[in-house]
């Protein structure tokens, strides 16, 4: 019995480039409108200079204060973040900054590993009365929504990026509408007067 070819050669290499613009340019798009409210072609307008402590290539901005190297992580936050990770402390300007592209997305954050009260009461021999796994709300592992909002300055080529995201939450209703993606009106809230999207 012979075997048929489906597709020839030319095809198949045809349909595998056509693919592969499209991954690509499905990648590279900019959130729809009802994603994400803030969209590529604004401004960033930061209003007052800022400091990014040494060994850091972030400050952290929250409830219009800034909170330099951390934040709750229970509350929404944005980030300024630099390319160039440096040993001393990098001030950016107030200054202008187009929005050359907008990316969203989840991340999840690191957190501190402490013994249960089980594994405590183990380490000096005592059974603790067990509790089912069933009692956990969750198994999700933590996340935070964020939006990225890259930046272009000829003044300050260094500055990459302005990051906004969601109060971390395992997926609980109870977060809501802590942990959900800041859109412009929550960004305005977090940034207070040190900055402004427009």
């Amino acid at each position: 019995m012979k075997t048929q070819r489906l597709f020839s050669p030319l095809l198949t290499t045809t349909l595998a480039t056509a693919s592969a613009v499209l991954l690509l340019n499905a990648c590279s798009l900019t959130p729809p409108k009802h994603m994400m409210d803030i969209q590529q072609g604004e401004h960033f307008n930061l209003q007052q200079s800022l400091s990014i402590p040494a060994g850091s290539a972030r400050v952290y901005i929250q409830n219009g204060q800034i909170t330099g190297y951390g934040f709750d992580r229970f509350e929404p936050h944005c980030r300024l973040e630099v390319k160039t990770l440096r040993e001393q402390a990098t001030l950016i300007q107030a200054d202008q900054f187009k929005i050359t592209a907008v990316r969203i997305g989840e991340e999840a954050v690191a957190e501190r590993t402490t013994q249960s009260v089980p594994q405590m009461l183990a380490n000096f021999g005592l059974q603790p009365a067990m509790a089912s796994d069933s009692d956990k709300d969750s198994n999700r592992t933590p996340t935070m929504d964020y939006v990225h909002l890259y930046l272009q300055s000829a003044n300050q080529p260094d500055v990459l990026r302005l990051t906004c995201a969601g109060a971390l939450s395992d997926g609980d209703p109870f977060d809501a509408p802590r942990s959900h993606r800041p859109q412009r009106e929550k960004i305005k809230e977090i940034l207070g007067k040190i900055a402004q999207i427009d």
